[in-house]
């Protein structure tokens, strides 16, 4: 397929070289490796285009600037050649003799053919850019089970691949290397669902879990059973909640501002459970209440507690410490919440912030008695949080241990 769309290119631009001449396609020539040249400098200006023609969404940012800079210096060029062309034309039509003019067209079109055929080279790798990255995108939404046109790019992306022309494409691919990483990690993880909820756990995702459309997701009982049965990406991109979020420009702008670019460290994180960029602060994460280290730690502190003592601290502790969790979040913000009783629901009972104080963290923690007391989030993944004359007792949620 791709070696009938090349001879199809050759064929076409050159006969089109052929009929216009060496003039028109030696000036399209110069416009297309210009074109290719001044297009990255000139999309920055391009860009501002954008919103004039309605394009908000980040994703139209990537390549659209690209391809408005590369086209508006093809037809200025293009222009140019057609004035040449014309006044060429003109004068052996008009002011050389009839002989002299047969001589000229005959050489013209042969000239014409040759630099079409140039023309139709550089067009047929033009062509396959979108491929190449088009097909990247479409093979790992499902390779040979998707159909229609997603289907035609995974197999053209395939036959570059086998013929070597991948190589050549590769150097002029628009797309930042972030967005292949990107849609490596989303791949990733909707074919290993386990990893669903280590990603909701990387820091700088605490609060975007946080936000109503993401709750929604995440208790979206279908998109549940999707993920387990590891449906299709292009699936998963045809749901209504995940296109809502897809199209909303804010909230693409938003997730690639919590992620600060740094795909590798969220890649690392998923693979192995280890954070290089955050897991120096220790606070950072999710904490769940221990109730039964909590009581245990309630009779250390208090060794001379009778048994009736120990049993009005249980039956009143317990009720108001069950289901609590602390979230630290790389904002310097924390949540204190308590899940209600047999439902997957919680409620803000607390919202501060943590200062890092050095061998420990400050949390301070509006009507906590007291506001500010200081933590010590230990290796083994507890954190001792004083709250109203009681020591609570939190765990951190998902450690994960070398060997993973």
């Amino acid at each position: 397929m791709v070696w009938i769309i090349a001879l199809l290119c050759l064929g076409l631009v050159g006969l089109s070289g052929y009929y216009r001449g060496p003039i028109c396609a030696g000036f399209t020539l110069l416009g297309l490796f210009f074109g290719l040249l001044l297009a990255r400098p000139l999309s920055p200006l391009a860009q501002r285009l954008l919103p004039i023609l309605g394009l908000h969404h980040p994703v139209w940012q990537l390549f659209v600037p690209w391809v408005i800079a590369f086209l508006v210096v093809l037809i200025i060029f293009k222009i140019v050649g057609n004035v040449l062309h014309q006044k060429t034309a003109l004068y052996y039509k008009y002011q050389r003799d009839e002989a002299l003019l047969i001589r000229w067209e005959r050489l013209y079109q042969r000239l014409g053919f040759c630099v079409g055929l140039l023309n139709g080279v550089v067009y047929f790798f033009l062509l396959m850019l979108p491929v190449y990255v088009a097909g990247y995108f479409t093979t790992e939404a499902g390779g040979a089970e998707v159909t229609g046109g997603a289907r035609l790019l995974t197999h053209l992306r395939a036959e570059l691949h086998d013929s070597k022309l991948d190589r050549v494409l590769a150097p002029h691919d628009p797309i930042p290397p972030e967005i292949y990483q990107a849609a490596d990690i989303i791949d990733l993880v909707l074919h290993n669902p386990l990893l669903e909820s280590r990603l909701a756990h990387y820091p700088p995702l605490l609060a975007l879990s946080e936000q109503p459309q993401i709750k929604d997701i995440t208790s979206d009982v279908q998109l549940q059973q999707m993920i387990q049965t590891q449906a299709k990406v292009s699936d998963f991109l045809a749901y209504p909640k995940i296109q809502a979020i897809v199209t909303n420009a804010t909230v693409v702008k938003q997730i690639s501002g919590m992620i600060e670019g740094d795909l590798t460290d969220l890649q690392e994180f998923l693979n192995t459970g280890k954070s290089p960029k955050y897991d120096n602060e220790k606070i950072l994460g999710v904490w769940t209440i221990d109730v039964r280290g909590t009581l245990a730690e309630e009779r250390r502190r208090n060794p001379n507690m009778a048994p009736r003592q120990v049993a009005l601290t249980r039956a009143t502790l317990v009720p108001l410490i069950t289901g609590l969790s602390l979230t630290a979040m790389i904002d310097n913000q924390v949540i204190l919440k308590k899940q209600h009783p047999n439902s997957a629901e919680f409620t803000v009972v607390g919202q501060g912030t943590w200062k890092n104080t050095g061998d420990s963290y400050q949390v301070t923690l509006p009507n906590n008695k007291p506001d500010t007391v200081e933590v010590t989030p230990g290796s083994n993944g507890v954190l001792e949080f004083p709250r109203e004359g009681h020591v609570l007792i939190f765990n951190k949620e998902l450690i994960f241990n070398k060997e993973m």
